[in-house]
C-alpha cells in the first residue's frame, strides 16, 4: 500500500470515528489528525494553554477588528497549532530515520550563547533558571531538551530545502529541493528586468530589518516573519498604508517581547540619503530599485549577519524609498547586478523550497475536516 492510499484510508476511518463520538462542548476528545498511525487530539494541541490570554494577545498584536469573534480567533489558533504540531512530528520522524543528532557539545555552546545574550554569566545558574521559569515555565533541563528538538527540526528542514547544498550520502532523504542558481537563470532574470538596473543617486530611504538566530524554532520563525509581511496588520502593510516604520513596528515589538527568544532584534534605521548605490549592499540596492523612483515600499528581502562571536543570524528586511535619481543603465557584467539578482532568486527559491517541503510532508498526515467538529 503506498503512503497516499494509507493516508486516505486513515482519514476515512478517522472521519467515521469522530462522527460517531458524542458531541463534546470542550472538544477534549476530538481527534484532529492522524500522523504515522497515531491520533492527535484537541487536548494534545491545546494542552493547558490559556486560550483567552492567547486570543487577547492576538487582538492586541494584530489589531483584529472587533467584529471578529473570540470563537473565530480560537478556531484559527487551534488549527495553526495543529499544523505546527503535525509538521514537527513529521520532521522528527525524518530526523529519526536518518539518525540526525544534535550533540551535547553543540547544546552547551548554544545555551552559553543564549545566556550571554541576556546578560548572564555561565556561573549564574540561579539567574538562568529564574529567566527560563518566567519566560517559558521550563526548567533548564526541559528547556535544553526543547531547544535540541527545535534545532534538529530546523536542520532537517534546511537539508531538505537545499540550504546546505546537495545531500550528503549519509542522509538519503526522500524529500529534497535544490537551491542552486545557474548563470543562465541570472542572465535570464537580468534580461527580463534590464531597465530596472540603473545607477542610483541621492537615495532618500529608510530600512527595516528583523534578525533572529539561525537556529530559532520553525514555529517562532514563522510567527516573526508573518508579523513583518503577512496580512494587513503586518509591519510592511502598515507602512504601505502611510504609517511610519516606528509606529508600524509596535505589534512586532510586543511579539518579540512575548516570545522571549534571546538574540531576536528589530532594527529601523534613521531616514538618510545615500549619495549613490555604492553605499548600499547588493540586497538593499535591489530593493531600492524594485520600486518607482518617486518612492514606495519594497518587497521583502533576506537578511544575514554574523556577529563577532561567529553567531549567525538571519531574517527579513525591506526598504521604504522616498525618492532617488536614476542614471545610466548598468550592464550585466556589473558584480553588484549579478549579486543582487542571484540573492533575489535564491531568497525566493529558499522560501518556495521550505513551503514545498512542508507540503510534501503534510501529505503524509490525515487532517480531519473542520466540518466534523462541534465546538
Amino acid at each position: 500500500m503506498n503512503r497516499s492510499l494509507g493516508v486516505a484510508i486513515s482519514l476515512l476511518l478517522l472521519s467515521a470515528f469522530v462522527t460517531a463520538q458524542p458531541n463534546r462542548a470542550d472538544g477534549a476528545d476530538e481527534i484532529l489528525a492522524v500522523v504515522n498511525g497515531k491520533a492527535i487530539t484537541y487536548t494534545q494541541i491545546v494542552g493547558d494553554v490559556d486560550m483567552q490570554a492567547e486570543i487577547n494577545a492576538i487582538r492586541t498584536i494584530q489589531r483584529v477588528d472587533p467584529s471578529v469573534s473570540d470563537d473565530e480567533i480560537e478556531k484559527d489558533l487551534v488549527f495553526q497549532r495543529l499544523r505546527s504540531f503535525v509538521l514537527q512530528t513529521l520532521l522528527d520522524a525524518e530526523a529519526d530515520r536518518i539518525q540526525l543528532k544534535i550533540t551535547d557539545a553543540q547544546m552547551r555552546q548554544i545555551i552559553a550563547r543564549e545566556r550571554k545574550l541576556i546578560g548572564l554569566e555561565d556561573s549564574d545558574v540561579k539567574g538562568w533558571a529564574t529567566y527560563l521559569k518566567e519566560k517559558f515555565n521550563l526548567s533548564p533541563t526541559e528547556y535544553k531538551a526543547r531547544r535540541s528538538e527545535e534545532i534538529r527540526r530546523g536542520e532537517i528542514m534546511n537539508y531538505m530545502a537545499g540550504y546546505y547544498g546537495p545531500l550528503p550520502p549519509q542522509f538519503p532523504l526522500e524529500i529534497y529541493f535544490s537551491l542552486s542558481v545557474t548563470p543562465r537563470e541570472v542572465r535570464q532574470e537580468f534580461e527580463r528586468t534590464a531597465d530596472q538596473w540603473r545607477v542610483a543617486r541621492n537615495i532618500d530611504y529608510q530600512q527595516f530589518k528583523l534578525l533572529y538566530p539561525s537556529d530559532v524554532s520553525l514555529d517562532a520563525r514563522r510567527k516573526l516573519v508573518d508579523a513583518v509581511w503577512q496580512g494587513e496588520n503586518s509591519v510592511r502593510s502598515r507602512v504601505q498604508a502611510n504609517e511610519s516604520l516606528e509606529k508600524a513596528s509596535d505589534g512586532l515589538k510586543q511579539l518579540i517581547e512575548d516570545l522571549g527568544i534571546p538574540g531576536v532584534r528589530m532594527e529601523v534605521t534613521e531616514r538618510k540619503t545615500a549619495k549613490d548605490d555604492s553605499e548600499l549592499d547588493a540586497t538593499a540596492y535591489q530593493m531600492v530599485l524594485s520600486v518607482a523612483a518617486t518612492g514606495g515600499v519594497s518587497e521583502i528581502g533576506r537578511a544575514d549577519e554574523t556577529d563577532e562571536n561567529g553567531q549567525q543570524y538571519e531574517g527579513v528586511t525591506f526598504v521604504q524609498l522616498f525618492s532617488r535619481d536614476d542614471g545610466d543603465k548598468r550592464n550585466y557584467e556589473s558584480p553588484k547586478v549579478q549579486e543582487g539578482i542571484r540573492n533575489k532568486i535564491q531568497n525566493q527559491r529558499l522560501a518556495r523550497n521550505r513551503a514545498k517541503v512542508e507540503q510534501a510532508l503534510m501529505k503524509r498526515a490525515a487532517i480531519v475536516p473542520e466540518k466534523l467538529f462541534v465546538r
